[in-house]
């Protein structure tokens, strides 16, 4: 019975710690670009932008590559390859996590993202 009982907290508990993640939000200096991710899908929002066209676009088919405790999602947005890669769920910071667009001349621009759980 013990056993059992172990088990099904040890079942819990890793359900814990690799099930649905919450949700983390990004943002690029002075808030450019704004990005929600979850395991499943990526936002990209720009809320300094005054034009009249849609500003948040939701992109389902990211690539997801977990790296350590950390993970790289590469995705296509208007038209340029968006690299993001957060080096640690757990410990966010300016100088490991990035985003990288490059465009389809194969001009790259990195930014710095600054991270936190939503």
């Amino acid at each position: 019975m013990n056993q059992i009982k172990n088990m099904t907290i040890m079942t819990f508990l890793l359900m814990l710690s690799t099930g649905a993640s919450a949700a983390i939000t990004c943002s690029t200096p002075r808030n450019a670009k704004v990005i929600s991710m979850d395991e499943n899908k990526v936002s990209i929002s720009r809320p300094l932008q005054f034009t009249k066209e849609r500003s948040i676009a939701s992109v389902d088919s990211a690539r997801t590559k977990l790296v350590g405790s950390g993970f790289t999602k590469v995705l296509f947005h208007d038209g340029a390859k968006h690299i993001i890669h957060v080096e640690d769920k757990k410990s966010f910071s300016e100088l490991d996590d990035y985003l990288i667009i490059r465009s389809a001349e194969g001009h790259e621009m990195t930014y710095p993202l600054e991270c936190q759980q939503s």
